[in-house]
């Protein structure tokens, strides 16, 4: 018997819970396990000097014409960066599909998965395939547009704030060395972090999905778009805010502020389907 098949009732449910991979509803497969692609390897994220900059938001007088402009540049970024982590997650998915028929994984598909899991900030020590998998699954996944949106304008003052225009930072993500990012102004006595520099807005945002999917502060957010994934309901925004109590110290009335943007300027109609 092979090692991986005793925990692969947990994987079915897992996958099945979380299908549609890509987001969008998809006939079933006429296989279960298709031919496994390529493992995608998106680059890593990086800090460091500022190398491209933003629009001047603060130069675009008209309010509703600000928000336009903002939205039109932001918004590519956001879904460049969910569209990495789509093909992350197929991957996944194929490997599933591989396992649930009855095949073992190859020793360099092990060993890729160990690399995404160190990307991705897990242990598998004494986990099973599968188990592996499912694990990744629920943190391989995309973040919808309207609340990466929405923190971004929340966090940046719609692009205008020192950290946006001198530091690449759209969500106010610190660091803590020396000279990782801007001092900030009114820092409490005895603290020593830095708002983190980034060398684009790409980078920024690239951080930020990453961080939603690996910090332990927001595993109640990944289990909230698990669930969603598991009762095939939509991903959306505004409820998923709602595991961002520990993004601010300010607590629950920040994530209501967050909602508030998000449902004031209707930004769900910006999540949309990563097909890879």
């Amino acid at each position: 018997m092979l090692q991986f098949v005793k925990p692969l009732s947990v994987l079915t449910i897992t996958l099945l819970g979380l299908m549609p991979l890509d987001d969008a509803a998809a006939p079933p497969p006429k296989s279960l396990a298709p031919a496994v692609a390529e493992p995608y390897h998106a680059a890593a994220v990086t800090l460091g000097e500022v190398r491209a900059s933003a629009p001047d938001f603060s130069n675009i007088r008209h309010t509703p014409d600000r928000k336009a402009a903002f939205f039109n540049y932001l918004l590519p970024l956001v879904h460049e960066a969910n569209r990495e982590v789509a093909r992350e997650r197929r991957w996944l998915g194929e490997l599933g599909m591989q396992m649930l028929d009855g095949k073992a994984l190859l020793p360099e598909q092990r060993s890729e998965l160990t690399f995404m899991e160190d990307r991705y900030n897990l242990k598998s020590r004494g986990l099973y395939d599968a188990e592996r998998v499912g694990q990744l699954l629920k943190r391989v996944d995309t973040v919808p547009a309207a609340l990466v949106v929405a923190q971004a304008a929340k966090e940046s003052g719609w692009g205008t704030s020192r950290f946006a225009t001198e530091a690449n930072n759209y969500f106010g993500i610190w660091c803590f060395y020396r000279g990782c990012g801007v001092t900030p102004l009114r820092r409490t006595s005895g603290l020593t972090h830095e708002v983190a520099t980034f060398p684009s807005v790409r980078q920024s945002v690239r951080y930020y999905v990453r961080t939603l999917n690996t910090h332990i502060a927001y595993e109640g957010f990944r289990e909230m778009r698990a669930s969603k994934r598991f009762e095939l309901e939509p991903i959306v925004g505004d409820e998923l805010a709602d595991g961002l109590l520990r993004y601010s110290e300010r607590g629950l009335p920040y994530v209501r502020e967050v909602q508030h943007i998000i449902r004031y300027n209707k930004l769900d109609r910006f999540n949309r389907p990563y097909r890879v």
